[in-house]
């Protein structure tokens, strides 16, 4: 019998706990599936065929699975793989470091990607907030800088491509109900 490609809820805990991923870590995972499922509800409600809410909940609950380890989106995606859920892997994989150029409509990974942006530990932010608030610690460090501004302008481009396509602001799209 083949395992499913998309892990359950059940088995994204099971992973996570089989792992020793920290509690808090944990904590802010399941926040960040759950504003991940609301932003991709909201587009599948737009669209005939919308994003995948399974692929969604198990990559947001996921993403920080080898958080602590170097390059722990990377390593998070090699610890899925191992397990057959290469495509929960590839979302996880890119996390942290997406290019975007605006496409419509947005894909399971841009919505895993931003809901990750708005969620900084078991705390509501907006995109802006996220990314300011590192840049200032990182003022000094030119080469982080410029990568923190172009992961900055990769998450307002889907901002902008989300609040588009749903009419809704981001930010109150994440936490309504």
């Amino acid at each position: 019998m083949t395992r499913p490609q998309i892990p359950t809820p059940e088995q994204c805990e099971e992973l996570l706990a089989s792992t020793g991923t920290p509690e808090k870590t944990v904590i802010h995972s399941r926040i960040v599936r759950d504003v991940a499922r609301r932003i991709g509800r909201d587009l599948k409600w737009l669209r005939d065929r919308g994003p995948n809410l399974a692929l969604i909940n198990a990559a947001a609950l996921l993403h920080d699975i080898a958080k602590g380890e170097s390059d722990h989106a990377a390593a998070g995606a090699a610890i899925l793989r191992e397990h057959g859920y290469d495509e929960v892997a590839e979302i996880v994989a890119a996390h942290n470091n997406l290019d975007y150029s605006g496409e419509l409509p947005v894909t399971e990974k841009e919505i895993v990607f931003i809901a990750d942006k708005l969620v900084k530990e078991d705390q509501m932010v907006t995109v802006i907030y996220m990314y300011d608030h590192k840049l200032k610690a990182c003022a000094d460090d030119a080469r982080r800088t410029k990568y923190l501004k172009k992961r900055k302008e990769t998450a307002l481009r889907i901002k902008s491509a989300i609040e588009q396509e749903t009419g809704k602001n981001l930010e109150e799209l994440a936490i309504a109900e």
